[in-house]
């Protein structure tokens, strides 16, 4: 009877704690999908220190808070969703590292394909 007991508890935990894991996967964003925000986010973060810093009358966080409104109306992404996702993916590490990873790869593309037009002669 006991045991009957401690395995039905056990089954009940595991489907619990699953319902809830999916339920959590379930509002946010996906790898692809956050690795491209990532890169736009780090973008816009570069191009408002580089550029629009220069008039020292603005805020830095209200340029970066501008700028990032853009990046996700661009993505179709609210605030709120991606602070949700950008906090589930910093509490899993693993997961975080494969979006930045390819957030970097895509950065290196794009710098590999700038470098490839510039020293290819034009055609005249």
């Amino acid at each position: 009877m006991i045991k009957n007991l401690v395995i039905l508890f056990c089954v009940s935990v595991t489907i619990i704690s699953c319902s809830i894991f999916k339920k959590d996967r379930q509002d946010i964003i996906g790898q692809d999908k956050m690795a491209n925000l990532m890169y736009d986010v780090l973008l816009a973060e570069s191009y408002a220190e580089s550029y629009l810093m220069k008039d020292t009358t603005l805020s830095k966080d209200s340029i970066l808070k501008v700028e990032m409104d853009k990046v996700l109306k661009v993505h179709g992404i609210t605030a709120k969703l991606f602070s949700e996702s950008y906090i589930y993916y910093k509490t899993h590490p693993v997961q975080l590292e494969i979006v930045m990873d390819s957030a970097h790869e895509r950065a290196i593309r794009g710098r590999t394909d700038v470098f490839i037009r510039r020293s290819t002669p034009k055609s005249r």
